[in-house]
């Protein structure tokens, strides 16, 4: 049985629109087929376009309304994954998950399982008017004011305590995300090169 001991869980997480679908895709670029995105935003887009029940129903309203999942529904799509789609062997980065406290417990909990190590937290720390700004740019159908006034008001109530929580816990890379997406990224290299040792070094 292989040894995944030495593979690293990395959550990205942010206000919506502070960059975490960039970062984790530059992280993944550089990692290779060793590591694994789980991107709970598309998990959810898949599983809402390709089912059609009352679940389905509610979580569509829910996704136009900009709202927070409950922590069952979008702790599954990334459950499923381990269950079903075998990814414990890989490195991880997590987009945008987890969302709230239930779930950070929930994810250490399910890689100590595995005999993985507990995951690193990197914070894209961007002022509430950057993040609007830059939702309203993109132009993208959800992107609503209403969705996003909605977005911003969970991460203050929901996700804040999640970085509190790994504050504590002393797994917290807080960046600065206001600066240009290369810089954004230098950053993260350099704190995970520092946090990782060889680890990152290798990328294994």
């Amino acid at each position: 049985m292989e040894d995944i001991s030495s593979k690293f869980t990395i959550a990205v997480i942010g206000r919506s629109g502070s960059g975490k679908g960039v970062q984790a895709h530059a992280l993944l670029s550089l990692l290779g087929k060793r590591a694994y995105h789980m991107e709970t935003g598309r998990f959810l887009r898949e599983i809402t376009r390709e089912h059609e029940n009352p679940t389905i129903r509610i979580a569509r309203r829910l996704m136009g309304q900009g709202r927070l999942f409950p922590s069952w529904f979008s702790s599954y799509t990334w459950l499923n994954k381990f269950i079903a789609g075998g990814k414990a062997d890989r490195h991880l980065i997590f987009d945008g998950a987890p969302r709230r406290l239930s779930e950070a417990r929930l994810l250490d909990e399910v890689l100590v399982w595995h005999g993985r190590k507990k995951a690193l937290c990197i914070y894209l720390d961007v002022i509430e008017k950057t993040a609007v700004d830059r939702l309203l740019a993109r132009k993208r159908k959800d992107d609503t004011l209403r969705a996003i006034q909605n977005r911003m008001a969970y991460f203050s109530r929901d996700v804040l305590p999640v970085i509190e929580y790994f504050k504590k816990e002393r797994r917290l890379l807080r960046i600065n995300g206001e600066l240009s997406t290369e810089l954004v990224f230098r950053q993260i290299e350099s704190l995970l090169s520092k946090r990782l040792g060889r680890n990152w070094e290798r990328r294994t």
